[in-house]
C-alpha cells in the first residue's frame, strides 16, 4: 500500500471539531443574550446608553454569526458530511497513469487537497482527468501506474504497480 487515508479517524476528528464549534457558538450566543438582558433590566431611569450598548453588542454578534456560518462552520460541516457519507457513498477503483502533479492546493468538499492530472484507462479508450490527494502525501512521479480508490474525486487508497 503506497497511500491510505484513515477515514474513521478523520470522521471522528471532524465530528468532534464540528461539535466544539457548535458549542462555542451556543456559548457566545448565551453570553450575548444574557448581557443584552442584564443591560436593559439593570438600567436605571436613563436607559438610552444601555440600549445603545445592547444594540452594539447585538450587531457585533450578528456580524460574528454571519462570518461563523459562512466560512468556519460551512467548511467544517462539508468536511464532516464528506467523511460521514464515505461508508454509504459510491467509491471507484481504477488503474491510472500519473501525467503531472499540478501542485497548487485547493479546497474541495471542505478538505485541502492537491490536484494530480491522470490518465484513466476505460477499456479501449483513455480519459484525462484531475483527481485530488489529501495533504500532498502521495509521492508519485510522471508515468507511474497506480491502482487507486477514490471517493468524490479524492484518493482514499493508492497502490503502485512496478
Amino acid at each position: 500500500m503506497l497511500y491510505s487515508v484513515d477515514v474513521n479517524d478523520e470522521y471522528k476528528k471532524s465530528k468532534s471539531k464540528l461539535l466544539r464549534c457548535s458549542l462555542l457558538f451556543a456559548g457566545i450566543l448565551a453570553i450575548t443574550l444574557t448581557a443584552d438582558t442584564l443591560l436593559i433590566i439593570l438600567s436605571k431611569e436613563n436607559y438610552i446608553p444601555s440600549l445603545i450598548i445592547a444594540i452594539v453588542i447585538t450587531s457585533l454578534f450578528g456580524w460574528f454569526a454571519i462570518f461563523f456560518f459562512s466560512s468556519l462552520y460551512g467548511d467544517m460541516n462539508k468536511r464532516y458530511r464528506y467523511f460521514k457519507g464515505y461508508e454509504s457513498g459510491e467509491k471507484s477503483t481504477e488503474e491510472v497513469q500519473v501525467l503531472t502533479k499540478i501542485g497548487d492546493m485547493c479546497r474541495i468538499n471542505g478538505l485541502y487537497a492537491y490536484p494530480i492530472r491522470v490518465k484513466s484507462f476505460d477499456g479501449l479508450t483513455s480519459v484525462d482527468k484531475v483527481i485530488y490527494v489529501l495533504n500532498n502525501s502521495l509521492d508519485v512521479k510522471e508515468d507511474d501506474r497506480l491502482t487507486i480508490t477514490t471517493y468524490q474525486r479524492i484518493i482514499i487508497e493508492a497502490e503502485s504497480h512496478l
